[in-house]
C-alpha cells in the first residue's frame, strides 16, 4: 500500500516541501527503494495544494534519480543504488538552492575547477567545447524565449562539463546545472545574448591557454558578471 503524506504547512515554496517530505520519509525508513508513491492525483488530495507544485516536484525528483515512473504502474522509488548513493548531497542541493547569491557563487568557483581540470589535462580535446560555442553564435536570437536561450547556454557548460572526464565531477555537476536552469530562465532575455556569447569567448580562450588563468579574478569576473546580468 503506497505511502500517505500529511497537508502541506509551511514557509516555503510547495514544490520545495514535497521534495523534502520525499527526503525525510527516506531518512527514517519510511520510504525504500521500490516502494510505491501515491498517484498525482492522490497526492494532490493528501498534501491539499494544485496540480503545479506537485508536477513541478515529481520533475525535480524524476530528474535527480530519486523516482522512476513506469507506464501503467505508477511512480516508484528507484531501486538503482547508483543514483541513491548520491542523494545526499543532491537534497542538500535542492534545499538551499533557494539562495541565489550562494548558488552563484558555488557555481562560479565550481566552473573554475572545470577550467582547471581541462587546462591541466595531458590530453584535451576542445573540439566539442568550441563547435557547440559557434553553433550558439549561429542560433541565438532574440525571438527565442527565456527557456530556449537557457538551454542553449547551458548546452556550452554541459560540453565543458564532459570535456573533464570525471564521473563524481560530471555527476556533481549536472546536479548543479539541473537546479540552476529555473533560476536562469528567470533572468535569461534577449538582451544578454551579446554578454552570455561574450562571457562563453572568454571562457575558450582560457581553456585554451590564449589567456592567462588566475584562478581568483577569474572567479571575480564570473560572479560579477552574472549579478550584473540578473539586475
Amino acid at each position: 500500500m503506497p505511502i500517505a503524506f500529511n497537508k502541506l504547512n509551511t514557509h516555503r515554496t510547495k514544490s520545495m516541501e514535497i521534495v523534502s517530505m520525499v527526503k525525510d520519509n527516506l531518512v527514517n525508513g519510511e520510504l525504500k527503494p521500490g516502494d510505491k508513491l501515491p498517484t498525482e492525483m492522490e497526492l494532490i488530495e493528501q498534501l491539499g495544494v494544485s496540480r503545479t507544485p506537485v508536477r513541478e516536484a515529481i520533475k525535480i525528483l524524476e530528474a535527480i534519480g530519486v523516482i522512476e515512473i513506469k507506464r501503467g504502474e505508477g511512480m516508484f522509488i528507484t531501486q538503482h543504488s547508483s543514483h541513491l548513493t548520491m542523494n545526499p548531497l543532491v537534497f542538500s542541493l535542492i534545499m538551499h538552492s533557494h539562495n541565489m547569491e550562494q548558488l552563484i557563487e558555488f557555481r562560479q568557483h565550481f566552473e573554475v575547477l572545470l577550467m582547471n581540470m581541462i587546462i591541466t589535462k595531458e590530453h584535451k580535446n576542445l573540439d566539442k567545447i568550441e563547435a557547440v560555442y559557434h553553433s550558439q553564435v549561429d542560433r541565438m536570437n532574440p525571438s527565442l524565449s527565456s527557456e530556449e536561450l537557457a538551454d542553449i547556454d547551458l548546452e556550452f557548460h554541459y560540453a565543458v562539463l564532459e570535456e573533464t572526464e570525471n564521473p563524481f565531477t560530471i555527476e556533481i555537476g549536472r546536479t548543479i546545472y539541473e537546479l540552476i536552469r529555473p533560476k536562469m530562465i528567470h533572468f535569461k532575455h534577449s538582451n544578454n545574448i551579446e554578454r552570455t556569447l561574450a562571457t562563453h569567448k572568454a571562457y575558450l580562450n582560457l581553456l585554451k591557454e590564449k589567456e592567462e588563468f588566475e584562478p581568483t579574478k577569474t572567479v571575480i569576473k564570473m560572479i560579477k558578471n552574472n549579478e550584473e546580468m540578473i539586475r
